[in-house]
Order: structure tokens, then C-alpha cells, then sequence
């Protein structure tokens, strides 16, 4: 009896041991995938344009709309955009866009993106993020503040261009309402985020990397016996399979 019991134990080693080594591979799989997805949804922040050094106590008033312009960078994904409102009677609205820009004449086209922002009663910053706007890089863009018909104190900016001088503010309003200053040497206070988002190529040569480590040896370790951990075991790779085979995704910004 005791040595029909050490030939279970011994036949059965080899399949433990092999499952033991699997789980290693499938848990680097897992990294290697979970990788490639963390990346393809997170950027690295490699170019920020500051100008709230360069504030000198100058707020916007009687104006519609106040715009800043700017040259996109190499690095030209837009992630967010800070600038600062004055105090407000009401909290209220106002709306954030992104245009491209022409300096003789204001904006060139419809907006690339727009949100609708709180203004507080306090004013104070307003940060503008999860913006993810791929820009030309070398283009000029401007980011603008439409304040829906408020014309009060409203956006902070600064009679000087110390930190930035490759855009400048501009103002709309007036009798007849148009864009006013488009060539000013001022700036307003803001401070962008421009990121680099990982290539999908990149992530998806991860990404096959994960799945790789889970196909060679995932046919030889099925065995041909029946059993609970060979039925677990062929489940598993069913799944993995179809995972790996998915055709991948690649979400325009």
C-alpha cells in the first residue's frame, strides 16, 4: 500500500511542477498586457507653457470673449489648460474652446474641442483637463474663453510677454463686436500641458509580447486526460486565446 501510494505522488509531481511554472508565465503575461493598456491610457506630461509668474494685477473688462494664441509643440497633445477668472456677483458658466488661429483675423475654423466650464463666485482657477487634443505640431491654435454675453471683469492677463512669445492675447468686443488686439505684445495667465501618447505600435508589440508567453507552451501543457485541472487549464487558454487574437482597437484622440 505504501508504495502504490509513492507512485501517485510520484506521477503526479511532474504535472504540479509544470503547472507551477505556467502560473509564472501566465502571471508575466498578465504584466506585459496590463502594461500596454496602462500606457495606452496614461501620458507623460513633457512641455508646460506658465505664464502666472509673469501676472501683474491686470484683469479683462468689457470684453465677450478673451483669447490666447499659441504654436503647438513637438510634443503636441493638448492634456489641460489653467487660467484664472475674476470674482462674480453669480456663479455662471463659460465656455472653453480650442481653435485653430490666424493672426490677422481670429479664428480660422470651428473648434477642436469645447467644454462648458464653473465659474464661481469666488472666481479664482479653472483647470481645464483631460483635454487629449492631438495638435499640428509648428500650427497656431487659441484657446478661448467665450463669456456668453457677460462683458464684466472676468480674465486675469498681464501687459508683458516674459515667459511666452510665440502667442499673445486677444480680445473680443467693441461697438461693432470683432476681434481687437490680434498682434498684442500681452499674454493672458495660463499655464498648458502638452503630453506624448505612447505609439500603438508600440503597445501592441507589448501587448503581443504577453500573449506570446502564453501560446507556446500552453498546447503542451494540456494533457489528454481527463480531469479537473486539465478542464480548468483548457478553459483558461480558451479565454487567453481569444484575448490574444482580438483584432486591437486604436482610439483616434
Amino acid at each position: 500500500m505504501k508504495a502504490e501510494r509513492s507512485n501517485t505522488i510520484s506521477s503526479r509531481w511532474p504535472v504540479a511542477k509544470l503547472a507551477l511554472h505556467h502560473t509564472r508565465r501566465a502571471r508575466l503575461a498578465g504584466l506585459c498586457l496590463g502594461l500596454a493598456l496602462g500606457a495606452r491610457a496614461s501620458a507623460t506630461v513633457t512641455t508646460v507653457i506658465n505664464t502666472y509668474p509673469d501676472w501683474d494685477g491686470s484683469v479683462t473688462e468689457s470684453y465677450l470673449k478673451v483669447a490666447q494664441s499659441f504654436l503647438a509643440p513637438a510634443d503636441s497633445t493638448l492634456a489641460s489648460w489653467k487660467l484664472t477668472l475674476a470674482p462674480i456677483a453669480v456663479p455662471t458658466n463659460v465656455l472653453f474652446t480650442i481653435v485653430p488661429w490666424n493672426s490677422t483675423s481670429g479664428p480660422s475654423s470651428g473648434p477642436l474641442f469645447s467644454r462648458q466650464v464653473s465659474w464661481p463666485a469666488l472666481g479664482g482657477d479653472i483647470l481645464v483637463d483631460n483635454i487629449s487634443l492631438t495638435l499640428t505640431p509648428g500650427s497656431r491654435y487659441a484657446a478661448v474663453v467665450d463669456l456668453e454675453g457677460y462683458s464684466g471683469k472676468s480674465v486675469d492677463f498681464q501687459f508683458n510677454q516674459n515667459s511666452y512669445a510665440q502667442g499673445n492675447a486677444s480680445w473680443f468686443g467693441g461697438v461693432n463686436p470683432g476681434w481687437l488686439y490680434l498682434n498684442s505684445p500681452y499674454n493672458t495667465t495660463f499655464q498648458a500641458e502638452f503630453s506624448v501618447v505612447p505609439e500603438p505600435a508600440n503597445l501592441l508589440g507589448l501587448g503581443l509580447a504577453g500573449a506570446a508567453l502564453l501560446r507556446p507552451r500552453l498546447y503542451s501543457v494540456v494533457p489528454a486526460r481527463k480531469g479537473w485541472f486539465d478542464s480548468r487549464l483548457r478553459m483558461f487558454w480558451t479565454v487567453m486565446r481569444a484575448i490574444s487574437d482580438r483584432p486591437s482597437r486604436v482610439r483616434n484622440p
